[in-house]
């Protein structure tokens, strides 16, 4: 298979995990794993959370409705019903819990701040092969741009240095704004293929690198080649991705 186009999420796999920080709220609150991120998925389309990636509502209304949706206690029997589905044994306790919108967010946002060096290196040293078209396809938001302090604590915007790296940043919020496609954030697979039709490239054509399984599996139908990035374990992913361009993307230092 000759690949065309490489395409990186931002979150989870050039900066530190949101999934890190919602691990973290559900063991300062006694909640069990993966119940926050059952009770996300579960809003759907018109959830707070997937309208904040689509440009939809501005951050404050978020930060109310986020909390609400996920301090409903029909939350408790979606988890329930998620691990009989998944085989996993059920806690023999959920804890009542008021969700604080805005601090949980805080809390996801602030694992983005770091940028993960080895993914940073894979880029460069893609883009510098002169072999393949590289992008960023990322659900994001929109940061207050009169509020510095909180967009300080929600971890600011990505870094310049990355940002520049990609020949194309595809962004969910921004898509979304301009109304290009209706529910343009991943794992609809429009917003894949919008990123294919900006690159001029075929699906086939391509490599998806995210952290998330839904997205990468919307991606894989679609027919790209697909590399999920574990937290803690972006030097696997990096591995697997040299096996498919065929080329060295550690620095010198890194294999010291």
């Amino acid at each position: 298979m000759t690949f065309k186009a490489v395409i990186f999420d931002i979150g989870g796999v050039c900066v530190g995990s949101p999934m890190a920080g919602i691990r973290l709220y559900e063991e300062r609150y006694g909640l069990p794993t993966n119940y926050i991120n059952v009770a996300i998925t579960q809003q759907g389309e018109q959830g707070a959370f997937q309208k904040l990636e689509r440009g939809e509502i501005k951050l404050h209304d978020f930060y109310i409705a986020f909390g609400d949706q996920l301090s409903n206690p029909s939350s408790k029997q979606h988890y329930l019903n998620y691990l009989e589905k998944t085989g996993k044994p059920a806690p023999s306790f959920i804890p009542d819990v008021v969700i604080n919108g805005k601090d949980l967010f805080t809390t996801m946002m602030k694992e983005t701040q770091r940028l993960d060096q080895k993914v940073f290196t894979a880029i460069r040293k893609l883009r510098e092969s002169g072999q393949f078209r590289v992008a960023a396809l990322t659900n994001n938001f929109e940061l207050p741009e009169d509020d510095l302090k909180e967009t300080e604590e929600l971890g600011g915007k990505v870094p310049e240095t990355l940002k520049k790296m990609f020949e194309l940043f595809i962004e969910s919020r921004l898509v979304g704004l301009r109304q290009v496609l209706y529910y343009e954030r991943k794992p609809d697979p429009k917003f894949y293929l919008h990123a294919c039709k900006l690159l001029n490239v075929n699906p086939t054509e391509c490599i998806f690198l995210d952290d998330i399984g839904m997205n990468l599996s919307s991606a894989k139908k679609l027919g790209m080649a697909t590399i999920q990035v574990k937290i803690g374990k972006s030097e696997e992913a990096i591995q697997q991705l040299e096996a498919l361009v065929g080329l060295d993307l550690h620095s010198k230092e890194q294999k010291l």
